[in-house]
């Protein structure tokens, strides 16, 4: 076993060290991406000068040719020959010239290679095993192309690779050809790269000698303490744990309230003014000013909905305290102190019947649910909330007799409702493994249902009556005549 000394240092080394460690795979794996992307960039790079470098000594080539070429009055053998002789004499650089080939693969011009006019090299096969000079006829033939293989470099002696660019004179059947060697193209990339290999080694060992410097005065200030003020530092942290543990309780009880009775709150408010600005925007002709500040809302209703989950998704004390059945009658007991309304509740699970997630969720659907009734189901009477246990599954229906809205069942799952508080049930069912279900029609209320597993949320084998069912209700009887439909017909699914 450790004792606390041991722990409390590698509780302080070991971020460090694996902190470091990640920086420097990192550094390395960031390192090595960067130098090949470098280096293919700088290789096309190059790569594309060289084929406009061959494209200009070929158009310089044919432009010095041309008159003899397309002179009518010349006899062929006399032009060919013309041509060919100047072919010859053409050269650029140490190791720049010009070839030609019939289509035959008849070699005609190689300044570099004599020994190779008036021979048939139509099978000739480069170093890679494939038809050289057909490649380079073919290229030409369908209007000019570049070819890449290896051929002996006249100024070194050894074989690199080549480019060549190749063209046809089709009243001849002639093809000519030019290359430049790229050996230069990989000393470049060569140096680039042996470059950023030191720089990244640099790096690595600077990193590494940061850290071990860190480490080092980590230690001997740790072993400092803990040999002066172990005792001290133990009670201290005993201390500190209490109070940090106090602190945190209370800080997530006031983050909570703060998210969602301060921050959220400002946020739907400057939701509804975006709203009504970009209303009044889409009056005229500003496309793009609608365009940013429906880009602003979706911000913010985003912002919105992360608020009042983490707000939401901190674990309410009264379900603790009270338990699942009775934290909603608790809901409906505060709704009819508020509003002048009537609730029905019923339900046959236990308190303690839930594990807590699904009595978390349960009170959270619901505690929704009634703050839509609350705020925005005009002329409500009467609310039914039903909770019920049945062959596996939980049931909760939560209706009410309002003036309702127009609904159509594809919205749940295209929007995931019509405001931040179905779309916050909807997210709640879908993490259960449930299934949400809303109707509604203007004038009619609305009825949600929510069907969810049970066997996800108890631990418990122990079975149970599912006829027993316990029944409350809030409020005073509405008075006859008032506004309002009735409630919507029927019962939790599967009752």
């Amino acid at each position: 076993m450790f004792t606390f000394r041991t722990k409390l240092t590698l509780l302080t080394l070991l971020p460090l060290l694996i902190l470091s460690a990640g920086v420097t795979f990192l550094a390395i794996h960031q390192s090595a991406r960067l130098s090949g992307a470098q280096s293919e960039i700088l290789k096309d790079g190059l790569l594309e000068a060289k084929r406009a470098e061959l494209k200009n000594y070929m158009e310089l080539a044919y432009t010095a040719i041309r008159d003899i070429y397309e002179d009518p009055e010349l006899p062929v053998e006399v032009a060919q020959g013309l041509v060919a002789d100047a072919f010859h004499r053409m050269e650029y650089g140490s190791d720049g010239y010009f070839f030609v080939y019939d289509y035959d693969g008849l070699n005609i011009v190689h300044p570099r290679l004599a020994h190779l006019v008036g021979q048939d090299l139509w099978n000739f096969r480069d170093e890679d095993g494939k038809f050289l000079i057909q490649r380079l006829i073919e290229q030409a033939r369908e209007g000019g192309g570049f070819t890449e293989y290896r051929w002996d470099k006249p100024s070194g002696g050894e074989s690199v690779l080549k480019l060549s660019y190749s063209i046809a004179l089709e009243e001849w059947g002639w093809m000519v050809g030019t290359g430049l060697y790229l050996d230069d193209i990989e000393q470049v990339v060569g140096q680039m790269e042996h470059h950023m290999v030191e720089n990244a080694r640099r790096t690595i060992l600077l990193m590494a000698f940061f850290t071990v410097s860190c480490l080092l005065v980590i230690a001997v200030i740790g072993l400092a303490v803990n040999l002066s003020e172990a005792r001290v530092a133990n009670r201290r942290l005993v201390t500190m744990a209490q109070k940090t543990f106090s602190f945190l309780e209370k800080e997530r009880r006031r983050i909570s309230r703060e998210l969602h009775d301060g921050i959220n709150q400002l946020l739907v408010s400057a939701r509804f003014k975006l709203e009504r600005i970009d209303d009044a925007l889409g009056r005229g002709d500003h496309v793009d000013a609608s365009s940013a500040l429906a880009a602003t809302d979706r911000i913010l209703e985003t912002g919105i909905q992360d608020l009042r989950r983490l707000a939401y998704d901190l674990r309410p004390s009264v379900l603790d305290d009270l338990g699942l059945v009775a934290a909603m009658e608790s809901l409906c007991s505060d709704l009819v102190e508020r509003k002048p309304i009537r609730i029905h509740f019923e339900s046959n699970l236990d308190s303690g019947e839930c594990q807590p997630v699904l009595a978390t969720a349960l009170y959270r659907i619901t505690q929704e649910s009634l703050h839509n009734v609350e705020k925005h189901a005009g002329n409500v009477r009467q609310v039914r909330v039903r909770l019920r246990r049945r062959r596996g599954w939980v049931y909760l229906e939560i209706a009410d007799d309002g003036e309702g809205f127009r609904w159509r069942a594809e919205q749940s799952h295209e929007q995931g409702g019509s405001g931040m508080g179905l779309r916050n049930i909807q997210d709640r069912v879908d993490l259960l493994g449930g299934r949400l279900t809303i109707e509604a029609a203007p004038g009619k209320g609305v009825r949600i249902l929510i069907k969810v597993p049970f066997q996800r949320a108890t631990g418990t084998s122990r079975e149970r009556v599912d006829g027993r069912v316990y029944t409350r209700t809030f409020g005073g009887r509405p008075s006859a005549g008032a506004g309002g439909a009735a409630l919507p017909a029927g019962g939790a699914a599967g009752h």
